[in-house]
């Protein structure tokens, strides 16, 4: 009889402790690489209502991932036209959560993050060559959704504002912006992107010092501060040197 006690005491805690586990998501992963994606945000969406799952970051990074592929596929264009913005929102939940767990899910999914990055920033650069100045602060935003601490988009910001006249709004955004620069200790872990943005902000906000406010010495200082990081960069050591050296 006691033995009959202790297996059913063992019994009730290891299923306690089993369903106490997080699971390891394999249905996601098999509908990701199968490309099956609608089983993959129903699928996902669950978790992500579920009380033991809701706080996991992994649905949401799978979420993001899927609405990703899929505004890269004409196929999914009409059925889901929010693809991209799903993405980037679900990128911004995935940090969050992660975040808030003191996980690792972001970390071992940079290549995700990086080409979601890349994504965004290749909008932001046909923005800047239309001079839609106006359009960028959401591309900005959209960035902001999962790279709050990206230096470059605050000057691509600050030099937009200038740039539609805002000046009050410029203002405060250069603040900031030089406030995160000087915050800057090192760039050794930074990505290439993380740097081509910080080219393109830098640039952005320099023409505006030059050609709106008519402050070149704000803008030599600036690019005094980054060509240390930008040495490499044939777009920046251009401008540079037309700026600096009247080249």
């Amino acid at each position: 009889m006691k033995r009959f006690i202790l297996l059913m005491i063992f019994g009730v805690g290891f299923s306690m402790f089993v369903d106490a586990q997080p699971p390891n998501y394999d249905d996601l992963v098999i509908y990701y690489a199968d490309g099956d994606y609608e089983k993959l945000l129903k699928k996902a969406e669950k978790y992500t209502l579920s009380d033991k799952t809701q706080k996991d970051a992994i649905p949401y990074l799978y979420l993001a991932k899927c609405n990703f592929e899929m505004s890269k596929d004409q196929k999914w264009k009409d059925k889901y036209p929010k693809a991209f913005n799903d993405a980037i929102r679900f990128a911004g939940n995935c940090i969050k959560k992660d975040n808030k767990a003191g996980g690792t899910v972001v970390q071992d999914n940079m290549q995700f993050f990086t080409d979601l990055k890349i994504a965004v920033v290749e909008d932001i650069k046909n923005l800047i060559a239309e001079e839609a100045y106006m359009r960028l602060m959401g591309y900005i935003a959209k960035l902001h959704r999962f790279d709050k601490d990206d230096v470059g988009s605050y000057f691509l910001r600050a030099g937009a504002q200038y740039m539609e006249k805002d000046k009050s709004g410029g203002k405060l955004s250069a603040q900031e912006a030089w406030e995160r620069l000087d915050a800057v200790e090192s760039v050794e872990d930074w990505r290439e992107i993380d740097l081509e943005m910080l080219r393109i902000g830098v640039i952005v906000f320099c023409r505006s010092q030059i050609e709106v406010l008519r402050q070149d010495e704000q803008a030599k200082e600036l690019l005094g501060r980054v060509k240390q990081w930008l040495e490499d960069d044939p777009i920046f050591m251009e401008y540079y040197n037309k700026v600096i050296n009247g080249l």
